[in-house]
């Protein structure tokens, strides 16, 4: 009374790998796009974190300064704009992708020294009338 079951098949095998293969991707595929949603939505709550930090610092430092001098909106209006203005030029940045490095001007650099190596080696590759292609002086 035993049941003797037949050997899988080469094709029963390469249509359960195939099967297997097709589920792993897809699972793939579904963590990738979760990924990136949540990216997305962690980069939003930074843009709008920082405008509103900004604002409500500005405003505080306003409010402090008009406490101290006696001068009620003056300084409190001033520095809601200079917070606003703080906030979106952080914002700019940050879309820009310019936060990524220490400090600003160094990733400003590298981004232009990027852009420099780009533009030699395109005029490396082209010829010149001769058809010799231009060869990098050594530094």
């Amino acid at each position: 009374m035993t049941d003797h079951k037949d050997p899988p098949t080469l094709e029963n095998i390469d249509a359960r790998l195939k099967a297997a293969r097709d589920a792993g991707a897809e699972k793939e595929k579904a963590g990738f796009r979760d990924r990136e949603n949540s990216r997305g939505m962690g980069l939003g709550m930074r843009i709008g974190i920082e405008l509103v930090v900004s604002v409500l610092a500005g405003g505080g430092i306003g409010l402090f300064i008009d406490s101290k001098l006696n001068t009620k909106p003056i300084f409190m209006l001033a520095f809601l704009v200079l917070g606003f203005t703080a906030g979106v030029l952080n914002v700019l940045r940050l879309t820009k992708g310019l936060d990524q490095a220490i400090g600003i001007g160094r990733a400003v650099r590298e981004k232009e020294a990027r852009a420099m190596k780009d533009k030699e080696a395109a005029d490396n590759a082209g010829g010149d009338e001769t058809g010799e292609t231009k060869t990098k002086a050594p530094e």
